[in-house]
């Protein structure tokens, strides 16, 4: 079992290797005052986190299709992140849709399985 402070520090750890600011944007629904709905992209925060290429396993095959034959990445952001399937990720000029959240016991980074939006 591990204490706080051991977490914590592996927190610590996880994050100094986090060289990137990651804007996490969420679907927003305005009434268009028509019956309908203007949709748009909010920030809901700004975080550090790193991307990496996303390794396909055999037991995801629910992942790989949500993917739908777009190239996957790995988004890792600090430990307890609100971010949410169907969420975007901002990163410089390119923006990711996050298909996958993983949740860990003893979380030490939470991370994402995304697609590049073109």
């Amino acid at each position: 079992m591990l204490s706080t402070a051991d977490l914590t520090a592996l927190r610590a750890a996880q994050e100094a290797a986090m060289p990137e600011t990651v804007t996490i944007k969420r679907l927003t629904l305005s009434d268009n005052g028509a019956g309908g709905f203007t949709e748009s992209w909010a920030a809901a925060g700004t975080v550090t986190g790193r991307i990496g290429p996303y390794n396909r396993q055999a037991s995801e095959g629910v992942v790989a299709e949500r993917l739908a034959g777009r190239a996957g990445y790995t988004v890792t952001l600090p430990a307890l992140t609100d971010v949410r399937e169907a969420d975007r990720l901002v990163v410089g000029t390119r923006t990711f849709e996050v298909v996958w959240v993983i949740r860990r016991t003893y979380e030490t980074a939470r991370v994402v399985i995304c697609a590049e939006v073109l």
